[in-house]
């Protein structure tokens, strides 16, 4: 009875493994690699410290894409297994980066909040000012560029370049003080200067017997990396100028009459028409300043690159100012020392000054603050909460209205409602500070609030 029993269980056995091993029957699992994948990463500039928008994230394999938003956030969903991120963004085609990427960490392992970053500036600096020490005194920039003939293609070597800034050292210095580097193009047209000033704006000029540039404007930028490629026109001959026409508009893209169009180191001037077009011939060719100006409306210069073959669709912006109109003082205000102090030092050009309206454009304090050059914030735990850090993510210097204030994630920076902001200083560090907001022993940024009550109190 006992054997029967075995035999029918023996039996049953093989019924269930035949069952399992018919393919009719059996489970389908996916390979690894066409399981779906959801990946929510960032993308971050690391050379301005600030979240990188509008960037181009593309899965591999599979091809899904997606924009980062204005925090620099995105997220894709693929219909398999990711191996790896390749990011596009103007600013790293600009600077020829090219393609940013992120490598799954793990074959078999999820991808953890990726970010697809460019290269910090102390990497940039070790890779391209070789056997240099990068200078910690605000004097770590780096510039570079290339050198073409004015028919667009023809690289050219041996041009010797100057780059001027003027030199900040200390609020105490009365006269402007300038300094200046030269170096001079390789064998492939290409040049760079290492151990420039980081932010400040610069002039660059470029000059050889037979090529020359008029005096470019570099301008100031929240990276220590720039980069300017110049077009070199003749000294002489037929390609020696060549003839441009454009428009000028506002930025609404309107066009605005009647303006008057400069060209740097060209005395003639010219008038938009109607239609705000204008043409102009005998222009030197070679990388100049260009930019228009009118009553009513602020001047903005741009860099022009006149090629031989001449321009023909230049837009040459004007924004519109406030104009103030004409009023009868019935009282007078002495302005505080602050506020006097205040006008000297924006006038001055000393630091870097931004009123109300920058940050009457964006939503939150943070934000705006995030696009001011030599500054980033950090999020605390609350999300109103933020510290402020300077280049190389030192601690900055707080102070509102000329008190010192804590650099803790509830500073009053954070708590401070925007709208009640008259203005902010940035000073990259102690230095270059004024003597009242020096602190011993800080060698970071220092940043100086200053709140629309405390400025406007009548004295």
């Amino acid at each position: 009875m006992r054997r029967g029993f075995r035999l029918a269980m023996w039996g049953a056995s093989l019924m269930v493994t035949g069952l399992l091993v018919v393919p009719g029957v059996q489970a389908q699992v996916a390979p690894v690699s066409q399981r779906p994948d959801t990946i929510r990463g960032l993308a971050y500039d690391s050379l301005a410290f600030r979240p990188m928008a509008g960037a181009l994230i593309t899965a591999e394999p599979g091809g899904e894409s997606a924009a980062s938003d204005s925090l620099g956030r995105f997220t894709i969903y693929s219909r398999m297994r990711v191996m790896r991120l390749v990011a596009f963004h103007e600013r790293a085609d600009r600077l020829g980066l090219g393609e940013l990427t992120a490598t799954r960490p793990a074959a078999d392992g999820p991808w953890d909040r990726p970010i697809i970053a460019t290269p910090g500036m102390n990497t940039a600096w070790a890779r391209l000012c070789v056997g240099q020490r990068r200078p910690a005194n605000g004097m770590g920039g780096i510039l570079f560029g290339s050198t073409t003939a004015a028919d667009g293609t023809t690289r050219v070597a041996g041009v010797g370049l100057v780059l001027q800034w003027q030199a900040v050292k200390s609020l105490l210095d009365s006269t402007p003080k300038f300094e200046s580097m030269t170096v001079r193009s390789d064998s492939l047209g290409n040049y760079l200067f290492c151990g420039v000033q980081e932010f400040g704006p610069a002039a660059l000029v470029a000059s050889s017997s037979q090529y020359r540039t008029d005096n470019v404007l570099v301008d100031a930028d929240a990276a220590s990396l720039r980069r300017v490629d110049l077009i070199l026109g003749a000294t002489g001959g037929p390609t020696a100028t060549a003839t441009v026409q454009g428009r000028v508009v506002d930025e609404k893209g309107a066009s605005v009459p009647a303006a008057t169009v400069t060209f740097g180191g060209f005395a003639t001037e010219i008038l938009s028409g109607p239609n705000g077009r204008f043409t102009i011939n005998n222009v030197p060719t070679g990388s100049r300043m260009v930019s228009a100006r009118k009553i009513g409306y602020v001047t903005v210069a741009k860099q022009l690159d006149v090629l031989d073959k001449g321009v023909t669709s230049l837009e040459v912006l004007l924004e519109k100012g406030t104009l103030v109109e004409q009023v009868n003082v019935r009282s007078t205000r002495i302005k505080s020392r602050d506020a006097t102090e205040l006008d000297e030092r924006k006038s001055s050009g000393l630091g870097r000054f931004v009123d109300s309206t920058h940050f009457a454009k964006y939503d939150r304090t943070r934000q705006a603050l995030d696009l001011l050059p030599g500054i980033r914030t950090q999020v605390g735990r609350s999300p109103g909460d933020f510290i402020i850090r300077g280049r190389g993510d030192c601690l900055a210097s707080l102070w509102v209205n000329a008190v010192r204030e804590p650099n803790t994630p509830d500073n009053m920076i954070a708590r401070l409602p925007k709208d009640e902001i008259a203005a902010l200083e940035i000073f990259n560090n102690e230095m270059q500070a004024p003597a009242r907001f020096q602190t011993a022993g800080n060698q970071c940024a220092v940043v100086v609030l200053w709140t629309k009550q405390h400025i406007n109190a009548k004295r």
